[in-house]
């Protein structure tokens, strides 16, 4: 599902939404290199009515690979609970 290669060190981000009680709600992954050759995993979730975030959880790892798999698992979840992807965000 990712495409990224593991020499590539851009910042990778992706938002899902889902509307719940006519209220969307969003998951943010982001995904950035850090200075020591690690990886930072950023989760920011939480409501479009609220300016603030609900929660931001954040994960290292060691290496490309392995933040991919998570990356990958985490969207599979969230699809299969009814969120989905908007590729043009001025729809929200």
């Amino acid at each position: 599902m990712l495409q990224m290669k593991s020499n590539h060190y851009s910042n990778y981000k992706l938002t899902l939404y889902r509307e719940v009680n006519n209220k969307i709600r969003y998951y943010t992954l982001k995904l950035y290199p850090t200075l020591f050759g690690e990886f930072l995993l950023v989760k920011e979730f939480g409501s479009t009515q609220n300016k603030k975030p609900t929660r931001i959880r954040k994960e290292y790892f060691s290496h490309l690979d392995e933040s991919i798999v998570v990356i990958e698992n985490f969207i599979n979840v969230k699809m299969k609970k009814g969120y989905f992807q908007i590729t043009n965000t001025k729809d929200i």
